[in-house]
């Protein structure tokens, strides 16, 4: 099957396919002793069949890398919603305290132990918007930019309950963007408070690498995208520093690609994986969610 061209992958292309240029996203890291069985490369693995191509420019794009299937959503605005809540210690080391954040509105933003993050009213449990994301993935940001305002207002509304997944979606070879992600990944999980995560969440986007041949989310860089926050206790600067987390988001994000994510961005509903027919558009992805009321 060959590969529509894509602006937004600016670096040099992997081996040609049947269709042109491959770009050059692969799956994370596999564990010792090769992927694991129903993943990306591993045992029993097939690719499923492609969604059906939307119109116009952008879309879901599709990419066989090195036996791992790739969706990369290429999307378009970011607000924050987000009201701020606790100080210098709202980041730890180690076991991060965990704590529900409050956001404007009165939805709550609460992390959880595997690094990802659910946005909901109080007692709201479906439907559930799960957005799995990789930081040095530049579709992701289009995404985040377009959907995210409409995914905040849905979760304040109390209409979803919206879980962030931030993951690593580039396999080591892939520099300097998996070492971008990693960093960038490693430090969002420092973040112990809810609200702060989101705001944090917001400015990495805002400052995101220009492309996944760009060196960014530097040590210095990510501490000082977070001291505008209050993230700025030694236990949180010292998390980054010493990336802490990175083991962690390294295996929950071979765990991400065994329960079937096959990239960034990636949009299911109570389980099911959305295609590009749903979520071409904010307002596509609404009824989206919606119809599964």
């Amino acid at each position: 099957m060959g590969n529509p061209p894509n602006p937004h992958w600016p670096g040099p292309p992997g081996p040609p396919g049947p269709g042109g240029p491959q770009p050059p996203y692969g799956p994370p890291p596999v564990p010792p002793g090769g992927p694991l069985p129903g993943t990306p490369g591993g045992p029993g693995w097939q690719p499923g069949p492609p969604p059906p191509p939307r119109k116009g420019g952008g879309g879901l794009v599709i990419a066989l890398v090195g036996g791992g299937l790739v969706l990369v959503l290429v999307l378009a605005a970011v607000v924050v919603l987000v009201a701020q809540s606790g100080g210098d210690d709202a980041g730890g080391g180690g076991d991060v305290p965990l704590r529900v954040g409050k956001i404007a509105g009165g939805a709550e933003a609460r992390p959880l132990a595997d690094g990802s993050l659910e946005m909901a009213r109080p007692g709201v449990t479906s439907p559930v918007v799960d957005i799995y994301e990789d930081f040095a993935c530049p579709p992701c940001g289009a995404f985040d930019r377009k959907h995210d305002p409409m995914l905040k207002e849905m979760a304040v509304a109390g209409r979803a309950k919206v879980v962030f997944h931030p993951m690593l979606v580039f396999g080591e070879s892939v520099q300097p963007a998996h070492d971008n992600s990693l960093r960038a990944a490693a430090a969002l999980r420092c973040v112990g408070d809810g609200a702060h995560w989101l705001s944090y969440q917001d400015a990495l986007y805002a400052h995101q690498p220009a492309s996944e041949n760009t060196t960014g989310y530097t040590t210095d860089e990510l501490l000082s995208y977070a001291r505008p926050l209050g993230l700025t206790g030694d236990d949180f600067t010292s998390c980054v520093k010493q990336q802490t987390h990175a083991d962690s988001v390294k295996t929950v994000s071979r765990r991400y690609i065994s329960s079937g994510v096959r990239g960034t961005p990636s949009v299911r509903i109570n389980g099911r994986t959305l295609d590009s027919s749903d979520t071409g558009s904010p307002e596509e992805l609404r009824r989206a969610i919606e119809a599964a009321s």
